[in-house]
């Protein structure tokens, strides 16, 4: 009965959006103001779904920051990108592999927030993208970037992809680390949807240029230790 629900109400909730998201493009010639009012209502929709799954997410940390920050998550399910834009209350946009635009609905809705997607076979594509990404940061944009390079399915954190961490290494803004615990409990663990105690905790905002953090590889090494060892205590 809760996934019937969910279902009715994505499917309401997506016929609605279409014409939403028009009256946005008109309103709002300013870009980034669009995609910041498309943002809203899709947070407003995601929260609603993970309420009717009995989705429960226990938020330890800020949700706020005024200036724009690169946050780097560990990555377990499907559901953690729809977790970060239910529990950040400033817009953000993520950068992903470009197969998510093929998910039925989600993949139209982070194209109209203003993701950007790698097309990991082209490193042209690739490169474009990541200039793409610190142009938006520059202009405000906040970014999700999971650089374990996709969901794990082992007890623990993967390592972390120095490439993950160019655009703060190019743009000098600051790091704040996202850790996900029980989040595969949603779908991944039995392949089908199930309510969920999620814990996710907001670490300590980090700034590489304080710490002399002055190469991707020590980012992604430092950026690792602290979210290993917040999941290792979520654990407890």
């Amino acid at each position: 009965m809760r996934i019937i629900a969910a279902v009715l109400y994505l499917l309401g909730a997506m016929l609605y959006s279409y014409p939403e998201r028009w009256i946005h493009y008109f309103k709002y010639p300013d870009e980034k103001k669009r995609q910041d009012a498309n943002y809203y209502s899709l947070q407003r929709l995601v929260r609603n779904l993970l309420k009717l799954l009995g989705i429960h997410m226990e938020v330890q940390g800020s949700t706020i920051y005024e200036e724009p920050v690169v946050y780097i998550g560990n990555h377990r399910s499907n559901f953690d990108s729809l977790m970060m834009i239910a529990m950040m209350e400033k817009p953000l946009i993520f950068i992903g592999k470009s197969e998510i635009k093929k998910f039925p609905f989600i993949g139209r809705w982070f194209q109209d927030i203003g993701c950007l997607f790698l097309e990991r076979a082209d490193n042209k594509k690739s490169l474009k993208v990541i200039n793409e990404g610190i142009d938006r940061i520059r202009r405000g944009y906040s970014v999700v970037i999971f650089p374990e390079g996709g969901r794990t399915n082992v007890d623990g954190v993967k390592d972390f992809k120095p490439g993950s961490f160019k655009l703060a290494a190019r743009t000098n803004v600051r790091i704040v680390p996202v850790t996900f615990y029980n989040s595969e409990a949603c779908y991944e663990k039995t392949h089908w949807f199930q309510p969920a105690d999620v814990r996710i905790r907001i670490g300590e905002i980090v700034d590489p240029q304080a710490l002399e953090l002055q190469s991707t590889v020590q980012m992604a090494k430092h950026l690792h230790t602290v979210i290993s060892q917040d999941y290792e205590e979520m654990k407890k």
